[in-house]
């Protein structure tokens, strides 16, 4: 008996837990949500204000994020949802939706878009540049000692790897 109550308080227990994690989760989307459409009606109202705009332009995105703390992007996204729907009640989904759900389906074009700072660019050319040479001599070594032709195939391979990524890369002080 003790048991039984027990077993039904804790799944009582459990189940009220997760009804108050899936209500405040979805709370906490639809907030995000909402702050994001704010934001950017808020930038729009500004950007309509002609003296304010010739004076910040296309910078204050910028401005606005490193002042605030977010992504331009995010920004720009935010901007992008207040044009496209003035009012949340527009969104074809009713207040079922997410932030990224909302950015991945109507503010994109679906596709993740990766930023990559021009230090690690330089970063990542080198590495590239430098693995490609490592490659090649531990593959020129094995073709010196070995006297294999598949070891120059490798090598020669490598060399044209190089060749490609310096092409692209032409011009690109490492």
């Amino acid at each position: 008996m003790i048991t039984e109550i027990t077993e039904s308080w804790y799944s009582n227990l459990v189940e009220e837990l997760q009804d108050i994690i899936v209500e405040k989760r979805f709370e906490h989307a639809t907030a995000l949500v909402e702050c994001y459409h704010m934001v950017g009606t808020r930038i729009l109202q500004e950007n309509d204000n002609f003296e304010r705009s010739k004076i910040y332009g296309e910078n204050i995105l910028q401005a606005l994020a490193k002042s605030l703390g977010r992504s331009q992007r995010t920004l720009a996204y935010a901007v992008k949802f207040a044009k496209l729907y003035p009012e949340l009640n527009m969104l074809p989904e009713g207040k079922n939706w997410t932030w990224n759900h909302i950015i991945n389906k109507y503010l994109t074009d679906g596709t993740e878009r990766v930023i990559i700072k021009k230090a690690d660019l330089y970063r990542m050319i080198k590495e590239i540049k430098e693995l490609l040479e490592k490659e090649w001599l531990i593959a020129h070594q094995d073709f010196v000692e070995r006297n294999d032709p598949h070891k120059q195939t490798i090598c020669d391979f490598i060399r044209y790897l190089q060749d490609q990524f310096n092409k692209i890369t032409q011009g690109v002080e490492v």
